[in-house]
């Protein structure tokens, strides 16, 4: 299949997906259950809740059922703030990439935008010891014999 990139032509850039970085496992309506489909993916924590809900049936458990529904609360308390913590971060780490200002180059004049406007097609104006801010095409380059080096930094995979 052939594919054809129009340089600098905003009535082909809405092909392609756009620049935003998005590594979030959770939004706000899906927080909890999805939070706990995790929790009770885990053998343990299914074995633990069947154990509390056998305690409530008095005929068979003298045991107080508090004693067990106590810590599986505080437990699934705590993995559910560690993990909002960690997702809040990320939407944070997310944030700061795409409204980072980068260069593009816009009928020969070069323009500011935020890094999640870039799209297939922009001409992007990189300077010695910048960020790369989305996959390239290396076009020019100020070195004399045309070399660019290019450190690569891996980014965190979402893995849901």
């Amino acid at each position: 299949m052939k594919r054809f990139v129009y340089i600098n032509d905003e009535s082909y850039q809405n092909d392609y997906c756009d620049n935003q970085i998005s590594n979030t496992k959770y939004t706000l309506w899906n927080f909890l259950p999805k939070n706990l489909w995790e929790q009770f993916r885990r053998f343990m924590n299914q074995y633990f809740l069947l154990i509390a809900c056998l305690q409530l049936w008095s005929l068979i458990t003298p045991v107080n059922p508090a004693s067990t529904w106590g810590p599986l609360i505080v437990i699934f308390a705590v993995s559910a703030t560690k993990e909002a913590w960690d997702d809040y971060n990320r939407y944070i780490s997310d944030k700061q990439a795409n409204e980072k200002k980068v260069w593009i180059v816009k009928n020969g004049a070069r323009k500011h935008i935020q890094a999640q406007d870039i799209r297939v097609g922009n001409i992007v104006w990189i300077r010695e010891n910048e960020e790369v801010p989305c996959d390239l095409v290396l076009t020019g380059t100020s070195e004399p014999q045309g070399v660019c080096h290019v450190e690569v930094k891996h980014a965190e995979a979402n893995t849901a």
